[in-house]
């Protein structure tokens, strides 16, 4: 007998002020897990993937839903894949598990529950064991996603002030940041764009074309 595979999705956001995972509640065990779904033979792990976002975000508004998946900002990053049946007793599937970042205005109308990382890894936690298994793995990567990626960018709004930007990442990376090396570090990389002119710009935008100079020099200073 073959085993299933099923992809997972780790969908974070910051809305609120800090870092969030979205969770369902399983009906048949009452417990919560990660959005999953079964991949089918005959298609393609993008397409299956893309099909559970939109059930995961039904309820956006559906314009500025199809012009973030058809975006830079939406992107999925490999988390790892797991044999759960070496994992956990009579599991009999393979879980290919990736992480989304969500941004704000989907985030908020996004089906299930965010819940910080705190909460689910705490003694008094819902979720699934292989599912704190999964995200555990996921919050491992971030900080080096932070650094060499897209993904602070993926979490903002599409415009936003460098505050913001510092404030995100000093959050995801669990580190205080320098605003001054910060700023210089944002001038020699050159991936922000002004959105008015003048000596003091408040709102930016990120240069998507430029995106490949974080893996040189990273974001944090």
């Amino acid at each position: 007998m073959f085993a299933r595979t099923e992809l997972f999705l780790v969908p974070l956001s910051t809305h609120g002020g800090e870092l969030r995972v979205l969770v369902r509640r399983d009906p048949a065990t009452d417990k919560q897990v990660l959005p999953y779904t079964h991949l089918k033979p005959q298609t393609f792990q993008r397409g299956n993937q893309e099909a559970l976002l939109r059930d995961v975000l039904a309820g956006c508004n559906q314009s500025e839903l199809e012009a973030w998946l058809s975006s830079p900002r939406c992107r999925d990053r490999i988390v790892d894949c797991f044999d759960r049946d070496l994992l956990f007793e009579g599991a009999q599937s393979v879980a290919i598990v990736r992480a989304m970042a969500l941004p704000e205005e989907l985030a908020v109308e996004a089906k299930g529950t965010w819940i910080s990382p705190r909460v689910l890894f705490s003694q008094d936690s819902l979720l699934s064991e292989d599912c704190k298994l999964f995200l555990r793995e996921c919050l491992n990567l971030v900080a080096g996603w932070v650094r060499h990626t897209t993904f602070a960018f993926e979490l903002l709004p599409g415009v936003f002030s460098i505050q913001d930007l510092r404030l995100l990442v000093s959050l995801l990376a669990t580190q205080d940041i320098d605003p001054g090396n910060f700023h210089r570090r944002l001038k020699r990389l050159d991936i922000l764009r002004p959105l008015v002119s003048g000596q003091r710009v408040h709102r930016w935008e990120f240069a998507w074309s430029r995106s490949e100079a974080l893996q040189a020099e990273g974001l944090i200073p």
